[in-house]
């Protein structure tokens, strides 16, 4: 009888353990990600927009930052200051196209380590003009269109299709071509819908802009997290 009580004790205890046991395991650290909308033209007050949303995202210690965007482009200076922004930035950070990435959105997209776009979207024609829209003079012209082809090739590592594709964007003399297959000749601006920026080309086969399409910004976080 003193063998049962004994074992009927030790039964007893196990099931108050048990719980224990389970909730002493620390629950996974969910991902924290911050939007940051670029949806106007490329002037001061999208610098700010920016500054802040990383700020934000420092302060919270986020994993990832989107920069959600629909902008027909706008000041290289300020576009410059954009990208040393994004390059200051200790975390991750992704371009959603949302509509359009054209021109200085399109050298913006190119300082991120990811460029996400929506099944409609479209990027490129980013050869750059004067603050007004006007062409610049050709010397001058020559100078930035070098000057930012090489800052993409910087920024692009060893993607290098992504490096090709912008420069086509960049600079109308710049032949876009893969084998026999000529995607951009010269005297053209390249812009690509998200099927041809996911095409994959190179050996090993790569896309050549795209990380992925998604139909919402709400389905790449869910994808990102």
């Amino acid at each position: 009888m003193k063998r049962l009580f004994t074992i009927l004790a030790i039964l007893a205890l196990l099931p108050a353990a048990l719980p224990a046991q389970e909730s002493s395991a620390p629950a996974p650290a969910k991902k924290k990600v911050v939007v940051i909308p670029i949806r106007d033209q490329i002037a001061p007050p999208e610098l700010y927009i920016l500054r802040r949303g990383l700020k934000t995202a420092i302060e919270q210690g986020a994993d990832t930052v989107i920069l959600d965007m629909e902008t027909p482009g706008g000041r290289l200076d300020v576009t410059f200051d954009m990208l040393k922004a994004i390059e200051k930035y200790p975390g991750k950070v992704v371009t959603y196209i949302n509509t359009e990435a054209i021109s200085a959105g399109a050298l913006i997209s190119a300082g991120t380590s990811e460029i996400w776009f929506a099944p409609t979207a479209i990027i490129g024609a980013a050869a750059p003009v004067s603050g007004g829209g006007q062409d610049i003079d050709e010397t001058m012209k020559l100078k930035i269109v070098s000057y930012l082809k090489a800052r993409v090739r910087a920024m692009s590592g060893d993607q290098e299709n992504r490096a090709k594709a912008i420069s086509a964007m960049i600079d109308a003399n710049y032949e876009l071509k893969f084998g026999d297959e000529i995607l951009k000749p010269k005297n053209e601006l390249l812009t690509l819908t998200a099927k041809e920026a996911m095409k994959e080309y190179g050996d090993p086969p790569k896309p050549l802009l795209a990380a992925g399409i998604e139909p919402s910004l709400e389905s790449l976080m869910d994808t990102l997290l």
